[in-house]
């Protein structure tokens, strides 16, 4: 062997030693102790960030907007406990209830999950949802949000499994710019369903077919719900179906009439535009000029459409009967999965999404008017017109003595599948309305029976 080649050989091993033994110094390296966020768990976090780096997934539903700002915080938690590496896993609405079902059933479910009032009470009954009671004063801090909303929403059987992220109320969208283009005036804030279906018929006598004044929403359990509350009936007693059949045949009679009249949108245009809590306007049907009036929504959404509408959309209340369709609930909680490996670490994050000002400046009203009281009066300054109209829109509602959402018994989010696919059945023609009525009662009480008598 030449000389050349033996000192280019012991060259080459002399580099890969070094590399190795970089490597091992770099897999070997600690970080610095983590501690909570002001305000959250009083700066006492316990992590030890000494140990390898560990990974959180964190899943949540909402439009584009919402994952570029909840992107953003989960760098900043990052950059603050290197240690934690946060796994996101995002999508529309109903994308989103879809596969935590599938990961559920797997057992994969995501250490921190975004959770719904519509789901929160079933999913923890069900033990997919972590009690976060031993974490709070340490890793998490509650005192600066509603001591109501923690106590009656977001603990159930005494466990505390989901912390509220921002208050909410429910509203319907107006497209401003269709009735500028009608030369009609937007409804009021508070109007009935006939003012709404009469102001429909002057957008079509003035825009003629292709555009409807409102969008069907006979097929959303949500939509009913409030319904029945503007007309002081209920949808559920105790863990069955509670409403009057009359009440539900004139929800149906009335939308059957404003599809027939071309005030409302039909069929085809309904399913395609589905569901209509997918909180993204992209998907739906006011955004692209097919209706003038769209709901029930969320205060919470309205960053979303405004983002991309501007000045052309605005909030009006739910329609109100005897009294307001409109009700007032969190937006949204964020919950732990009970099976996750790091508790701890999960509680974290959700301290500081919800308590912190890093993440406070990054999310400010996305998801709604933040729960915790020391996070709004800190984002007070920044206010925009947007986010002023945002906490208008939610002090109205509560001046016009809304009902609280109910959640429903155990099996609700089935119910609310199961409700959408049979009255699907009457705005498609193969079902009457009789059979829709019974259908729905029976199909529902023994979906309730179901879950709650196991």
């Amino acid at each position: 062997m030449s000389k050349r080649k033996s000192s280019s050989i012991k060259h080459l091993l002399t580099i890969v030693t070094v590399m190795l033994v970089i490597a091992m110094l770099a897999g070997c390296g600690g970080n610095a102790k983590g501690e909570s966020n002001n305000g959250g768990a009083n700066g006492s976090g316990t992590v030890d960030s000494s140990s390898d780096q560990i990974q959180l997934r964190f899943a949540w539903w909402g439009s584009q907007g919402r994952h570029d700002r909840t992107l953003k915080a989960i760098e900043l938690f990052e950059k603050k406990y290197p240690h934690i590496k946060v796994v996101p896993e995002y999508s529309s609405w109903d994308g989103y209830w879809e596969r935590l079902s599938t990961q559920v059933a797997a057992k994969n479910a995501p250490d921190v999950m975004q959770m719904s009032i519509l789901y929160i009470k079933e999913y923890s009954e069900r033990n997919v949802l972590g009690d976060m009671n031993p974490y709070v004063g340490n890793q998490l801090g509650i005192e600066q949000l509603n001591a109501d909303v923690v106590a009656n929403q977001g603990t159930v059987d005494g466990k505390l499994t989901g912390i509220p992220a921002a208050d909410n109320a429910s509203v319907m969208l107006i497209n401003k710019e269709i009735f500028k283009q009608a030369g009609i005036e937007p409804p009021a804030i508070d109007s009935t369903w006939e003012e709404l279906f009469a102001k429909s018929s002057e957008l079509k006598a003035a825009l003629g077919d292709g555009v409807y004044g409102v969008f069907d929403a006979s097929s959303s359990l949500e939509a009913f719900m409030y319904y029945l509350f503007s007309k002081g009936d209920s949808l559920y007693t105790g863990n069955e179906l509670g409403y009057s059949d009359d009440n539900f045949r004139a929800w149906l009679e009335m939308w059957e009439q404003a599809r027939n009249e071309g005030l409302a949108t039909p069929a085809n245009v309904t399913a395609a535009a589905l569901p209509l809590s997918n909180a993204d306007p992209n998907k739906d049907a006011l955004l692209k000029g097919q209706v003038a009036v769209y709901g029930p929504t969320w205060v919470a959404v309205f960053p979303a459409y405004e983002s991309l509408m501007t000045e052309n959309v605005d909030m009006i209340a739910y329609p109100y009967a005897e009294q307001t369709g409109s009700v007032l609930q969190t937006a949204m909680f964020f919950s732990t999965a009970a099976q996750s490996k790091h508790p701890e670490e999960a509680a974290l994050l959700i301290d500081f999404l919800v308590n912190s000002e890093e993440a406070a400046d990054v999310l400010e009203t996305e998801r709604g008017l933040p729960e915790n009281k020391s996070i709004r009066s800190y984002l007070e300054p920044k206010y925009t017109e947007r986010d002023k109209r945002m906490i208008a829109m939610l002090e109205h509602v509560s001046s016009i003595k809304p009902s609280m959402y109910d959640a429903g018994p155990k099996g609700a989010g089935e119910v609310t599948s199961l409700f959408e696919q049979v009255v699907q059945k009457h705005q498609f023609g193969v079902a009457t309305i009789d059979e829709v009525i019974a259908e729905f009662r029976t199909e529902g009480n023994k979906i309730f029976a179901k879950n709650n008598n196991e």
